[in-house]
């Protein structure tokens, strides 16, 4: 049988209909064959793809960027195409038991959240920018429970200043007292209770503080727990975490990756769609391999690892082998950027304030690599961010060759900026979706200090596209609709166009493939190496720091608690924050 998801006028199969909201017993939680996708206008995405996923049981979906990981995590809980029809087909699509081809787009409202939780890697474009935390959190309880009020409802929960209390979620704590997932009886202090349990579980310090704030107050980690939050809080039965641990640093993607663990051996079924094979191993049972939409090789995660049969998959295990350092680099050179006794306070709603960067002192030579490392909310984008001159000091001053930076009016900064570029950690917020990557590369390149005539910028775009392994195809797509992985290249390739003296970079390959994460990194140690150019990486990943980066600052409640040569202190590390980070990443 083929079918389609969304067709107006299905029946649903009767998604509000009380029930246990399991599948069943011998019948799997989620069960897919023959899945294929394609856009109007465009290729076939997915070609033919089996998947079956039992109560449970963790299955990790793997694959390289561009894969069609996303399109299938999306395609999972009736979301593909991200507003453009899909054409979505199937042998076989069912949720629960019941067949979700025949799901109306009220259905899967209905049925997300309640039935399945989802947790995009792009948190930011994924929490409503006006709401706060708690409150989004909430809508996963309240919007399911009829006569809750719905997302008005969430957002007249109400939390204390401060977390008296952890308030353990027991597994099914969200359903009903006749066990249906869609009627939660529980009062309003009772969700805000779970709303603080959920983000405690997630990682997340201070919930009660958090809980009031909104996304944009939030660091990447901390929104990426947020939505992690926001998915598991109403306990669904499948779980679709794509990327869940891309932002976050070793400790806290341990404590994550524990919780995905704990809930998959409470019964809930996980589909975990990553690049990060060290993730698979942790927490996943069986592993599928997907490479240019197609299921290459699946099996137990320990034999698809431990002896991959595919050459795809031998090559995705060698690349996930990170180097040991840079290798050769020029001797760095004069300080380009420094920063003294940098402080930055951010008001807290309802008052009070948090000291993100408190009395930091950095200094980034000609050719030399710097890396920020320390948990999420540590403060490292704070601090990259306060050296771009983006933001403002409360106290202390930034220089640019020995010279004002932070200190100058931005119209004087404005002819300097070619020399300063950031690689953000979220990329698509920082691009008009409605531009397309030719024009958002020709209009980088009219910046630089040798900007090539018009006739030329194509090819000079298509040259940047190159050096950060994508091909010119890319340049007639929109952001929107690359991959993660692909979006974070458009990103370094529009840094590199004004040929920049520094370059920030905020987690430049959290969201990309391990082959090609090893591509890129060789591509930055190249740039030190053939330009001098200085850098400042931001990262969680101890791994890529220790590939590309000469030094390293470890923070921790804004302050920078340890610092030194990569091999001194990743060697022998001296403050309790390394320790654990180092430990972490051991696990």
């Amino acid at each position: 049988m083929t079918g389609r998801v969304g067709e107006a006028g299905g029946p649903g199969a009767a998604l509000g209909e009380a029930g246990d909201g399991g599948a069943g017993d011998g019948v799997p939680v989620l069960d897919v064959a023959g899945l294929r996708v394609a856009f109007p206008g465009g290729a076939e995405v997915l070609h033919g793809v089996d998947l079956r996923v039992a109560a449970g049981e963790c299955v990790a979906v793997v694959g390289g960027s561009g894969a069609g990981k996303s399109v299938l995590a999306r395609t999972l809980v009736g979301l593909a195409g991200e507003g453009a029809r899909a054409d979505v087909r199937a042998h076989r699509l069912a949720l629960l038991g019941r067949d979700a081809l025949r799901f109306t787009e009220r259905d899967w409202r209905a049925a997300r959240g309640r039935d399945v939780g989802l947790v995009l890697q792009d948190a930011l474009g994924s929490l409503d920018p006006l709401c706060t935390v708690g409150a989004e959190v909430g809508e996963a309880l309240a919007v399911r429970r009829p006569g809750a009020g719905g997302a008005a409802g969430a957002r007249g929960l109400s939390f204390p200043r401060r977390s008296s209390r952890r308030h353990p979620i027991d597994q099914g704590a969200a359903r009903g007292s006749d066990g249906d997932p869609g009627t939660p009886r529980v009062s309003r202090v009772d969700r805000a209770e779970r709303v603080l349990a959920a983000l405690d579980e997630a990682g997340l310090p201070d919930p009660a503080v958090r809980a009031r704030q909104r996304p944009g107050e939030l660091s990447g980690g901390m929104r990426q727990r947020a939505l992690i939050a926001s998915a598991v809080v109403a306990r669904p039965p499948l779980l679709v975490a794509d990327e869940p641990t891309t932002a976050l640093d070793a400790t806290v993607a341990a404590r994550v990756l524990a919780l995905l663990g704990d809930l998959r051996d409470a019964g809930t079924a996980v589909v975990l769609v990553t690049h990060d094979l060290g993730a698979v191993a942790r927490v996943a049972d069986r592993v599928v391999v997907l490479r240019d939409g197609r299921v290459v090789e699946e099996g137990a995660t320990a034999d698809v690892l431990g002896a991959p049969r595919h050459g795809y998959t031998r090559e995705l295990v060698a690349a996930a082998r990170l180097g040991a350092g840079p290798g050769a680099v020029p001797e760095p050179g004069a300080a380009v950027l420094e920063g003294h006794g940098l402080r930055r306070v951010f008001p807290l709603p309802g008052g009070g304030a948090v000291t993100a960067v408190d009395d930091v002192d950095v200094a980034v030579r000609a050719g030399e690599a710097v890396g920020l490392v320390g948990e999420s909310g540590s403060g490292k984008t704070t601090l990259a961010r306060l050296l771009l001159a983006a933001d403002a000091p409360d106290a202390g001053e930034v220089l640019l060759d020995g010279r004002p930076w932070s200190a100058l009016p931005e119209r004087e900064r404005r002819g300097l900026r070619s020399g300063v570029r950031l690689v953000p950690q979220d990329p698509l917020g920082t691009v008009d979706p409605r531009s397309t990557v030719r024009a958002v590369l020709r209009a980088a390149l009219a910046t630089g200090p040798r900007p090539p005539a018009r006739a030329d910028r194509d090819a000079a775009a298509a040259a940047l596209l190159a050096r950060v392994h994508l091909p010119a195809a890319v340049l007639d797509r929109r952001p929107r609709t690359l991959s993660g992985g692909q979006r974070q290249r458009v990103a370094i390739a529009r840094a590199l166009a004004s040929e920049p003296r520094v370059l920030l970079l905020d987690e430049p390959v959290s969201a990309l493939d391990v082959q090609v994460q090893a591509a890129i990194l060789d591509l930055l140690v190249e740039l030190r190496r053939d330009t001098g150019a200085a850098m400042v990486l931001v990262s969680h990943d101890l791994g890529v720091i220790r590939r590309v980066c000469d030094r390293v600052l470890v923070m921790s409640g804004g302050r920078v608690v340890e610092q030194g040569p990569v091999p001194d202190v990743f060697g022998a590390p001296a403050h309790p924050v390394t320790r654990d980070l180092l430990a972490a990443r051991a696990v």
